[in-house]
């Protein structure tokens, strides 16, 4: 009973410092306090650091979370490092380049850009570390772990066109530039291209990927643009700033599909008041439950493949919502 006491206690303290240290580093990324000899000679477990592009997005929240419960479901004496990077591309480097430096045993990294991560990849694999890439791909990552990102945006745009009737002018609200956001636009300008009756009003440009960066993307292409019949957005915290934007500008002439399925648009989808009508669902807690057993394998010497691993998608819509439990619940 004491060993169980003891035990619980260890994962509350960890959970508590990993907590600490993800809103610590967001504010002074380049600051991080040594572990103490005492410290280092009480740490039994495996070391993981979890680089996260932005836990103000409640998805990436809770894909935290789900990563930190799969790491001590398998090592109850592990050490968590949790680091947002705030879609800060020298920050996100900083934090990897740490991880290199702090002998950490393995790296979950949802990157802020795709390609601009591999230098610190690099010196992360050198020291040892084994680099896991969630959600976005992250070059030179060992393992990925992804929704299958273009089948979403294939899914989510084919619904928008067939809603349209096959004729009407759209916004893509594109993102950031990482993978999933790269193949959930294509996928959506591939469904949509096969509709001659459609034309792309707008898919260019970071619209943050954020609930304020849909709100003042939006607003900013509502002043330009007197008429939109349907709106694609990459995630769903932009289209519920999206939606909010309309609310404001007082226009209500179109709908919006989205990806994620979060609780948030879930909620929003079954106002009558709302643009929302659909979002394509991703399973956050399997991705993170794949991504850290892939991890622990390759880290204990077992073949794991290299091929990315991409998980399913499906569509929900406004008549679809009925008995659909959110990633969340």
């Amino acid at each position: 009973m004491l060993a169980l006491r003891s035990s619980l206690q260890r994962l509350s303290w960890q959970r508590n410092r990993s907590r600490l240290a993800s809103c610590f580093v967001l504010s002074l990324p380049l600051v991080l306090a040594a572990p103490t000899i005492a410290q280092e000679a009480q740490h039994t477990g495996i070391k993981v650091a979890l680089v996260i592009a932005d836990l103000t997005n409640p998805y990436f929240s809770f894909i935290s979370q789900q990563v930190e419960a799969a790491v001590i479901e398998r090592d109850s004496d592990a050490e968590i490092m949790v680091m947002s990077s705030g879609y800060d591309l020298s920050r996100q480097t900083a934090q990897i380049e740490k991880v290199a430096t702090d002998g950490y045993d393995i790296l979950v990294l949802n990157a802020v850009d795709t390609h601009e991560v591999a230098a610190s990849i690099e010196k992360a694999k050198a020291a040892g570390v084994v680099v896991v890439a969630l959600d976005v791909t992250a070059d030179g990552a060992q393992i990925t772990v992804t929704s299958d990102n273009y089948t979403a945006g294939v899914t989510a745009c084919e619904y928008l066109a067939e809603r349209l009737g096959g004729k009407g002018d759209v916004v893509i609200l594109n993102g950031p530039p990482v993978s999933a956001v790269i193949d959930r636009v294509s996928g959506c300008s591939a469904a949509l291209a096969q509709y001659t009756g459609i034309k792309i009003l707008s898919d260019a440009g970071d619209s943050g990927g954020s609930v304020l960066g849909g709100l003042t993307y939006m607003s900013s292409l509502l002043t330009t643009l007197p008429h939109i019949d349907a709106v694609f957005s990459m995630n769903d915290p932009t289209a519920l700033g999206a939606d909010e934007a309309a609310r404001q500008a007082g226009r209500s002439e179109f709908f919006i599909v989205s990806i994620d399925a979060s609780p948030a648009v879930v909620g929003a989808m079954g106002q009558a008041d709302s643009r929302l009508v659909a979002s394509v669902y991703q399973d956050p807690k399997a991705m993170a439950n794949q991504a850290v057993q892939m991890a622990f394998d390759l880290r204990d010497g077992k073949a794991v493949s290299s091929d990315p691993i991409l998980m399913p998608v499906r569509l929900v819509t406004r008549d679809t919502l009925d008995g659909f439990v959110p990633w969340e619940d």
